[in-house]
């Protein structure tokens, strides 16, 4: 298929599309309560012909377009967040509390779509095209889940491409970062425990609160004093809970917080620090602190190669104007760090950005990505997948 081939055959699936993502975004779920929005793909790859299966371990859909090697994978995160829509579309979530407001509606109408377009190529592709309809981006990681259950296997897959809606970016443009492009993520727990007293006498009890409030204010140092200032990382603390009436000292405080960085040995370094900061200054005090880590994620890395062939069919495919790069990479997160771990991956960014600009920021109970990024999407994966295939 040429390029010429290409643009008339997602010329024909964008307006389903776009019917497809309404439906999906009426519809949001939470992470790991995806029942519906399983059954709709499933409904749709059976129309389709496509054959699939759920994944035991989270419900995730694997479907193969297309048999025998090499196999490349498209993977798309299909869970909404806990957020009351306020967009005012007439498409807008009819489940209340719930919304897409991280795009995953579109991702999903986009991969669904692409499974359509290639399905009818059937015959013309030299491999297998594996759909991977991914659950629980948003909380648990279901990349991994899907992973453990098999989904690279059978026949394996050499390489994977995933794409993210970006806000900040003009609809008809897609962005593009060489290297490490999203920060790995380590979760932590600080319980500091302390003795609790009456609030007229503390000299009686330890205070965990105080003990807690200087803790985060040496928190703060660890970036700007432990790691080099041209090596990017984070400590935020967002969660605080301590205390139980305003004249007891209190006995104990909860914290929790996020580490973020884009290299290994940072990310190491990071959480050393937080755990002895937290401790040290704790016992300063005279107070204890229990500290519990939880590696989220692992960086997203883009494959050099798979990065720069992208990059030139974008330029060919949508203008050298619309393909841009990334000024810098992103401490955010993405769970397809999980798949880019495991075989060559290229993750890549479509704008959404249209004549509505205000609040248009991810997790946004305003956010109204413009339609006509659906189609930049399709055009795209599609391509990405047939340069791919031809190229192996």
């Amino acid at each position: 298929m040429n390029l010429v081939e290409l643009r008339e055959n997602v010329s024909m699936v964008v307006d389903e599309a776009v019917s497809m993502r309404r439906y999906l975004h009426q519809h949001p779920e939470l992470s790991g309560a995806e029942e519906n929005t399983r059954a709709y793909i499933d409904g749709r790859l059976k129309e389709w012909g496509i054959p699939h299966r759920v994944c035991s371990t989270n419900g995730g859909i694997v479907a193969d377009v297309g048999t025998g090697e090499p196999c490349i994978a498209l993977r798309a995160d299909i869970d909404a967040l806990p957020i009351e829509e306020k967009t005012g579309l007439a498409y807008a979530s009819e489940n209340p509390g719930i919304m897409h407001a991280c795009g995953h509606d579109i991702h999903t109408a986009i991969l669904l779509a692409v499974g359509k377009l290639l399905k009818q190529q059937e015959k013309q592709l030299n491999g297998t095209v594996r759909l991977l309809f991914q659950p629980a981006e948003e909380t648990t990681g279901g990349a991994a889940d899907m992973i453990k259950d098999g989904c690279l296997e059978n026949p394996k897959v050499s390489a994977i491409l995933g794409l993210h809606v970006a806000p900040t970016l003009p609809v008809g443009k897609a962005e593009f970062c060489v290297g490490t492009m999203n920060a790995a993520v380590t979760d932590f727990s600080l319980n500091v425990r302390g003795e609790g007293c009456h609030g007229a006498h503390p000299e009686q009890g330890v205070d965990s609160i105080v003990a807690a409030a200087q803790i985060v204010t040496a928190l703060q140092s660890i970036v700007s004093r432990n790691i080099a200032p041209t090596t990017p990382g984070v400590v935020t603390i967002g969660t605080i809970h301590g205390g139980t009436k305003e004249n007891i000292v209190a006995d104990q405080v909860t914290m929790t917080g996020t580490i973020r960085a884009l290299e290994p040995g940072t990310q190491k370094e990071l959480k050393e620090a937080v755990a002895r900061v937290a401790k040290n200054t704790a016992a300063a005090y005279g107070a204890l602190v229990d500290v519990e880590m939880d590696d989220v994620c692992p960086a997203l890395i883009n494959d050099d190669r798979m990065l720069r062939r992208m990059l030139d069919l974008a330029e060919e495919l949508l203008g050298r104007e619309n393909a841009v790069r990334m000024n810098a990479p992103s401490l955010g997160a993405d769970d397809f760090a999980f798949f880019s771990d495991q075989v060559p991956g290229c993750f890549f960014n479509i704008g959404t950005l249209g004549e509505v600009k205000d609040g248009q920021v991810l997790h946004s109970a305003v956010y109204a990505p413009e339609e006509g990024c659906i189609e930049v999407g399709i055009t795209l994966m599609a391509g990405g997948v047939l340069e791919l295939l031809q190229s192996m």
